[in-house]
């Protein structure tokens, strides 16, 4: 029998660098509470909230899905993907000094083969690194493509800013407590 499917010549079979999202974002977060004398720190941790914008379903739906109105079922929902993992994180930053306060950055959403990744940016964010109007939601093929992305985030204007103000936040909180700690000495 002769080999008729011949697609191996259109597969691409290159090992490529598939470091998971999250662990590329980590070690950039490192490098910024380095640069920053550890005053500022970003995290990026598990998320199991929504990362996209969506619809609440309001009481209407919930009488349409309790009546008895014919229900359409789609077979396409059935094929295609099975076994397909969704990984989202969320990634924010903050001031030791001040636990409470933190700027969450962005949101990432990418599925079992790790790229594409989905970078889901806060708007203002968003507008500080637009070249045009790419929106809110952009997507990185590769490690390369997620860590330009990423440190292009980290020296933008609005990023420069919350990073400013979280500084203030540090030193502000410092001194009240350096405050504190005095008058504790003084009524000992």
């Amino acid at each position: 029998m002769e080999n008729k499917l011949n697609i191996s010549e259109r597969l691409d079979f290159n090992d490529i660098d598939l470091t998971a999202p999250e662990k590329v974002i980590s070690e950039i977060l490192t490098q910024l509470s380095e640069e920053t004398k550890g005053i500022i720190c970003g995290n990026i941790s598990a998320y199991s909230g929504h990362v996209m914008s969506y619809t609440k379903p309001g009481f209407s739906s919930l009488a349409l899905a309790i009546g008895s109105a014919d229900k359409e079922v789609d077979i396409q929902s059935d094929l295609g993907k099975i076994g397909q993992e969704t990984h989202k994180f969320e990634c924010y930053l903050y001031t030791p000094e001040y636990d409470k306060y933190k700027y969450r950055v962005f949101f990432v959403k990418y599925d079992t083969s790790n790229y594409p990744v989905n970078i889901i940016l806060e708007e203002s964010v968003a507008r500080s690194i637009s070249t045009g109007n790419s929106g809110y939601v952009i997507s990185c093929a590769t490690r390369e493509k997620l860590e330009e992305l990423i440190y292009k985030i980290f020296n933008s204007k609005k990023l420069i800013s919350v990073m400013q103000e979280l500084i203030r936040i540090n030193q502000s909180k410092k001194a009240s407590n350096d405050t504190s700690k005095d008058e504790v000495e003084e009524t000992e």
